[in-house]
């Protein structure tokens, strides 16, 4: 019963992630009460659409085998 319970918070958390990120970073709403966390979530919007370039920091951590080249 317990990791049922822990099971559903956490599926409700992530729903409730991906919901913040479409709202608020796609859309653009709350932008201009919290521009920083707007700005966080346009960017991880646009990592969820594929479009986003990686960070550095990952790129140097992953083999170059799975890391695809970017652009110059």
């Amino acid at each position: 019963m317990t990791a049922f319970l822990i099971t559903l918070f956490l599926i409700l958390f992530v729903a409730l992630a991906v919901a913040a990120v479409v709202v608020v970073g796609m859309k653009g709403y709350g932008g201009n009460h919290a521009p920083r966390l707007a700005g966080g979530l346009a960017e991880t919007a646009r990592h969820m659409n594929g479009e986003g370039e990686p960070p550095q920091a990952l790129i140097d951590l992953l083999p170059e085998t799975l890391v695809p080249a970017t652009k110059p």
